[in-house]
């Protein structure tokens, strides 16, 4: 059975257009309705879940949690505050590591260097992690939505891109120890991938795996296929009766319509199986017409949680 809620660091990526932003907040919805404690973190300045769950009028998403919806919180990793966290965690005296922060000097250098804002922010996720509340985990789960692949992959790359900068101990080389120990964690870590039934999405979804699986170790969760079509109302043999009886103009209109429709179905029924050499559990999110409002992104939440 497809689980996407048992980890607690449940990261999201995929390309661009399928829809990962939207189907990170539908199942952020879905962990809150199963009784959990979600944070969705958000890593840049897109403000992707300000639009989903409030629009201009929502309350702007920033580094410290800001709830979204009843019992839902989403956060967006600014790099100066995460410098801040990071400079205050590793410098006893407050009024050093403030002063530390604020140099432009430091911000220029931060700017230029490479993988900085990265380091920062496996910082700032780390933290999350560690928070708690009356004992246990303040947030569960934590869902990481990726700006798109090839920023995950950096990530994930990050700890083999420095094994040999880094030398051994210090804080820096402790947290790069720390993130990969967590990412091949079966127990609270998984890597969910987002895609749609179309023959380019699909193709790039079976390379994406094919290099997560061949060059990193965080294991992969749950396949997400989102905007799949409502199947038909018509089958071919009572479509090709009724193109042989009814000739009036407006009926064959229709009928060329459900044609077109049988068609496509029969497409995205060949791009779906190509995904089958995958072997991951996979969910099936339908196509929706309308605005993604909260009473959309809930159904999206429940087919999330849904055996494929």
């Amino acid at each position: 059975m497809s689980d996407p809620f048992a980890s607690r660091l449940s990261l999201f990526t995929g390309k661009g257009g399928v829809g990962k932003s939207t189907v990170v907040a539908a199942v952020a919805l879905e962990a809150r309705r199963r009784g959990m404690r979600p944070l969705i973190v958000e890593l840049g300045h897109r403000a992707s879940m300000q639009a989903i769950f409030g629009g201009r009028g929502a309350q702007a998403i920033g580094h410290a949690p800001t709830e979204v919806a009843p019992g839902v919180h989403a956060s967006n990793v600014d790099l100066e505050h995460a410098l801040a966290d990071y400079v205050a965690a590793h410098v006893p005296s407050g009024a050093l590591a403030r002063r530390i922060a604020r140099s432009p000097m430091l911000r220029r250098f931060l700017g230029a260097a490479p993988a900085v804002a990265e380091v920062l922010t496996l910082a700032r996720l780390e933290a999350l992690l560690d928070e708690r509340e009356r004992g246990a985990p303040r947030w569960h789960p934590l869902l990481v939505d990726f700006d798109a692949t090839g920023h995950a992959l950096m990530f994930l790359e990050l700890p083999r891109v420095f094994e040999s900068l880094v030398g051994d101990g210090g804080p820096v080389r402790r947290l790069l120890d720390s993130f990969a120990a967590l990412l091949s964690d079966r127990a609270h870590t998984r890597l969910h991938v987002v895609t749609r039934p179309g023959k380019l999405p699909i193709q790039e979804t079976l390379e994406l795996c094919a290099r997560l699986a061949a060059e990193h170790a965080v294991p992969l969760g749950t396949l997400f296929v989102n905007h799949v079509p409502s199947p038909p109302p018509i089958d071919e043999p009572l479509l090709e009766a009724l193109r042989a009886r009814i000739t009036a103009p407006a009926v064959a209109c229709d009928l060329a319509l459900a044609k077109r429709a049988l068609s496509d179905e029969r497409a995205v029924a060949r791009e779906l199986a190509r995904l089958e050499v995958l072997a991951l559990p996979t969910v099936r999110l339908p196509h929706l017409t309308g605005p993604i409002d909260a009473g959309a992104l809930a159904m999206l939440g429940r087919a999330a949680g849904a055996t494929a």
